[in-house]
């Protein structure tokens, strides 16, 4: 059912960080920007493959987990390395805990991990950051307890592993055999059957053939006829914002309130925008958003303690349904 949220207002009772708005819209691949690209160091040389073999040898390095800053879901929190995961096919998958693509991609993992893990399956989730924010510890810790995720994660916060990659996309998976040589590759969302089978495959490869059925896990949306896109509120890629005219780039300024057209974003009262957030300020500050999805997702974030918000859809409080 397509969800019009004609006027989604939201009111502050406290000053709240407003991150970024995510929308459950179908955008495959989320691109790093460029200026998150560093000097690669030993970059993992991947050659395409060809018609000819469905899983070749696309490169037979496997990068080190380089500046890993923590590691979740490992007793003591010892550091996972390439002699631990001998013999193992290995999903090495980049993500980052704000990422819509990525939180979309959590029911099939999870259900691999659960298949699989068993049969030599190792998924290591790297968590490369794209806003500040996302470098905290305890925030990952969270959102992997929230999410659900009980295989290894490792906290790449300064892209070292990232850049050793050579990566490019939120969410990535980088599929590798029991002898440690990249067979497939895959940004973005979707294909998850054509996934599942690499995995099988592999996990097949010099053993047993696997007797359980595939899982047939898939979390694609379903897409809208006009649906909104992904909207960042952060300076460096914002758009669709009604209030350019008032804009006051990285201080705190009064910004009126204005009927959103569809897509389009306004806020009133006491705002300070910066390159990867807008701050409100002030008690009773509003964000509001013409909407088209079949759910939204909003990021906000506090530096000291919980706030009180109210949500509006169409003028009147949302019901339980909408909220979950």
């Amino acid at each position: 059912m397509k969800l019009r949220l004609s006027s989604w207002l939201l009111i502050g009772f406290g000053a709240l960080i407003v991150v970024a708005l995510i929308l459950s819209s179908l955008h495959p691949i989320d691109l790093v920007p460029m200026d998150r690209v560093a000097a690669e160091q030993n970059p993992m040389h991947v050659v395409m493959p060809t018609e000819k073999d469905a899983l070749p040898v696309l490169s037979d390095f496997m990068p080190d987990f380089l500046g890993i800053t923590q590691w979740l879901n490992i007793p003591d929190g010892a550091p996972l390395t390439k002699e631990d995961l001998k013999g193992k096919v290995i999903l090495v998958d980049f993500w980052t805990y704000s990422c819509i693509n990525c939180i979309r991609t959590q029911p099939v993992l999870r259900a691999w991990w659960k298949a699989y893990k068993d049969d030599g399956l190792v998924i290591v989730g790297v968590h490369t950051p794209e806003f500040a924010f996302e470098k905290v510890p305890k925030n990952v810790a969270d959102a992997v307890k929230k999410a659900g995720l009980e295989y290894p994660i490792a906290l790449d916060s300064d892209y070292q592993t990232w850049n050793a990659y050579s990566n490019h996309y939120w969410p990535a998976g980088y599929f590798f055999d029991r002898q440690g040589r990249l067979r497939f590759f895959h940004a973005g969302e979707g294909e998850y059957d054509k996934q599942e089978e690499v995995i099988r495959s592999l996990l097949a490869e010099d053993s047993a053939a696997l007797t359980i059925a595939p899982t047939g896990a898939d979390t694609s949306p379903t897409l809208l006829p006009a649906q909104t896109p992904e909207t960042y509120l952060g300076l460096k890629r914002m758009a669709h914002f009604m209030n350019e005219d008032e804009l006051k780039a990285a201080q705190v300024s009064i910004y009126t309130l204005r009927d959103p057209e569809d897509d389009a974003w306004s806020i009133g009262g006491s705002w300070n925008l910066t390159d990867e957030y807008a701050l409100a300020t002030e008690a009773y500050d509003h964000f509001s958003m013409n909407v088209g999805a079949n759910a939204m997702h909003l990021v906000l974030g506090s530096a000291d303690g919980l706030k009180k918000l109210r949500v509006l859809i169409d003028g009147q409080d949302p019901t339980d349904a909408q909220l979950t």
